[in-house]
């Protein structure tokens, strides 16, 4: 959200509607988060009971693909992500360009955090299956 701050200040096309879009993603992709991915598997891992997995792998998969819709960062969707941070370096605006590499950075890792929470996940429900 920041990033898309700096965007808008720099005058940037669709800066308003990015700023407003990661504002909403701030607020609906937290509640979202923790009710349709963290809970299922915290609920899974206690109850061992298949359908919060399945809950889980249905919502974070979707997590997942939307990690990597915010690292393409499209102009205009609220994302401060490749695209959006390549047009800032060559308009030079750095502040701008810095922010935004430093969010798609962030996305990549958390991306590639969840990828791997995920597999583990994965791997365990198999071999609950497996007894």
């Amino acid at each position: 959200m920041i990033a898309c701050v700096f965007i808008l200040t720099a005058g940037a096309g669709g800066g308003g509607s990015d700023l407003a879009s990661s504002i909403g993603y701030l607020v609906f992709i937290t509640l979202a988060s923790f009710l349709l991915w963290y809970r299922p598997i915290y609920n899974g891992y206690m109850k061992e009971q298949a359908l919060y997995y399945y809950f889980y792998f249905f919502f974070g998969g979707f997590h997942l693909l939307f990690s990597l819709y915010m690292v393409v960062g499209i102009p205009g969707t609220g994302s401060a992500g490749f695209i959006r941070m390549i047009g800032m370096y060559s308009n030079r605006f750095w502040v701008a360009a810095v922010l935004g590499t430093v969010a798609t950075v962030g996305w990549l890792i958390q991306g590639a955090g969840n990828t791997y929470f995920y597999i583990q996940v994965r791997t365990r429900r198999i071999s609950l299956n497996s007894l």
